[in-house]
């Protein structure tokens, strides 16, 4: 017995020996508990205001500092932002449109010890382009002017020709507070303009600039058009009254004339003197051959020396030579106060132009001295195609374009906003007459345009029944548009293919009489997408 006790009592000590063993390492472990490195930074987020972000994160306690990387791609081999900060918060800048991935680490006074990355978070720029509602244009020759946002963060302009060859301007603070620059000795050519802070683009747009020969206030413009050699670009000081002279100038080559700016246009007027109701400012030398003539950024007036209480001249165009001339083309142009017509060809001398075309102009008071149409066309000229695209005319007593025993391939009315038109009380006035011109091509299209007051003896199309189509789309009328076609075969009524509008034309508008045709009705179904566009 006392030998099976004595053993017991061994296995006991053994036992409690082993036990005393076991807690002294238990103690050792928690007392030795350490970590090799910080603890990851935990609730990284990023929120944006526009394209400033804004990261936040919570403390880790022990870190000295964070290390905060943004990247385009998801593997960070690209790291355009890479900052050290104390802070638990971090604002910057970054391109819009753009995805972007960033991730955030903790770093001990012991680098050994710094946390590893979090996983990242993603997350999408909005898009944003700050040159949005400001003009960037050139402004003299070989110089432009870029506007953009004042006050935004911006750091340099890059340029560029097809995206090759770049060229760095820097944005003083000053340039930057004022959100304008302006750069000379440029070659002509068609800039692509980036804004750009650091590496981050906020803004793209296109400022073309060309430019031959300046006529400066006082020079006169006809003796410059003669000197300029074929294809060259006349520029005009904007605001200034240019005089074309006391006779008809006549074209015979490739060129355009441009104000400068798209604003504060500069005006042609012809020269008083002798100038009469019948006088016209420009026509074609006979025999010529060329390609085009184009008007841009101009003001082209029928009143001799733009006096609207001196002489009135009938017309801008009214050739009677032989020419064949490719395009002859209007752009952000106002042309107004003509007797007769802005353009007519006549007399059956076999003229030729391919195309007119008038682009975002403006074009108003037009045939009260007579009554004649917008554009005219007689027996044996021809002008292949006419469009109007984005245009605003009103007070108009005439046609808008009329045509006479010749083939055409085209009419095309678009986008524009049409008041006061067809004003001849005395007898009927079609919208478009192509009498018995044969179309040989696509025919008469309308599309999205607006109708506003005309006469009472407004009509609408008049064309051969057999001889390309008449298409009208997305257009509308006010109840104070007439259109009493006549009953014909060769009659159509534009009014039964258009929408009607409830209201008259100064229901609609805020003041059609005198030009203004902004809308007074907000609410009108088709505003934003019919009309001339720069009144929406």
């Amino acid at each position: 017995m006392n030998k099976y006790i004595k053993k017991f009592r061994i296995l006991i000590f053994i036992m409690a020996v082993f036990a005393v063993y076991s807690c002294d390492e238990s103690l050792t472990e928690i007392t030795d508990l350490t970590t090799d490195r910080l603890f990851r930074p935990i609730g990284f987020e990023a929120s944006m205001n526009k394209t400033e972000v804004t990261f936040t994160w919570v403390a880790v306690n022990g870190a000295v500092d964070y290390t905060l990387e943004v990247s385009p791609d998801s593997l960070f081999e690209t790291i355009p932002v890479s900052i050290n900060t104390s802070e638990l918060k971090y604002v910057t800048e970054l391109a819009g449109s753009t995805k972007y991935f960033a991730r955030i680490r903790a770093n001990s006074s012991d680098e050994t010890k710094n946390s590893g990355f979090n996983a990242h978070l993603s997350f999408t720029t909005p898009s944003e382009n700050l040159f949005t509602n400001y003009i960037s244009t050139m402004v003299a020759l070989n110089t432009i002017e870029v506007k953009w946002l004042p006050g935004a963060k911006v750091t340099h302009l890059l340029l560029t020709v097809d995206d090759e060859n770049p060229q760095t301007f820097d944005i003083s603070d000053d340039e930057a507070e004022s959100g304008s620059k302006v750069i000379e000795a440029l070659p002509n050519a068609k800039y692509k303009v980036q804004l750009v802070n650091g590496t981050f683009v906020r803004g793209t747009v296109s400022v073309l600039v060309e430019g031959d020969v300046l006529v400066a206030a006082g020079e006169t413009l006809s003796a410059a058009l003669t000197a300029a050699t074929p294809g060259q670009v006349i520029l005009l000081e904007n605001g200034v009254v240019y005089q074309t002279g006391t006779g008809a100038y006549s074209f015979d080559k490739n060129i355009k004339i441009r104000g400068i700016k798209s604003y504060d246009l500069p005006v042609l007027a012809m020269t008083a003197g002798t100038p009469t109701s019948t006088s016209s400012m420009f026509g074609f030398t006979d025999g010529s051959v060329f390609d085009y003539l184009k008007f841009e950024n101009v003001v082209i007036t029928g009143y001799c020396d733009n006096d609207v209480s001196g002489v009135k001249v009938g017309y801008m165009f009214n050739n009677n030579t032989v020419i064949s001339v490719g395009e002859v083309s209007f752009t952000n142009c106002v042309i107004k106060n003509f007797g007769n017509t802005p353009f007519r060809v006549k007399d059956g001398k076999n003229q030729v132009i391919d195309k007119l075309k008038f682009d975002k102009c403006t074009i108003n008071d037009i045939g009260f001295s007579s009554t004649y149409a917008i554009v005219n066309s007689n027996s044996a000229d021809f002008i292949n195609n006419i469009e109007f695209n984005g245009c605003t005319i009103y007070n108009f007593k005439g046609s808008l374009v009329l045509r006479q025993n010749q083939t055409f391939t085209e009419i095309i009315v678009r986008n524009c906003t049409i008041d006061q038109a067809m004003m001849d009380t005395g007898s009927s006035r079609f919208l478009i007459d192509t009498n018995s011109a044969a179309c040989l091509g696509a025919g008469i299209t309308i599309d999205k345009c607006i109708f506003g007051s005309s006469s009472a003896k407004a009509a609408g199309i008049r064309k051969t029944s057999t001889d390309g189509s008449l298409v009208v789309t997305g257009s509308y009328y006010t109840t104070d548009f007439v259109d009493e076609t006549p009953v014909g075969s060769v009659n159509y009524s534009q009014k039964s293919l258009m929408t009607a509008y409830s209201g008259a034309s100064t229901a609609l508008w805020n003041d059609p009489v005198n030009g203004d045709f902004s809308f007074k009705d907000v609410e009108f179904a088709g505003k934003g997408k019919v009309g001339d566009t720069r009144w929406q």
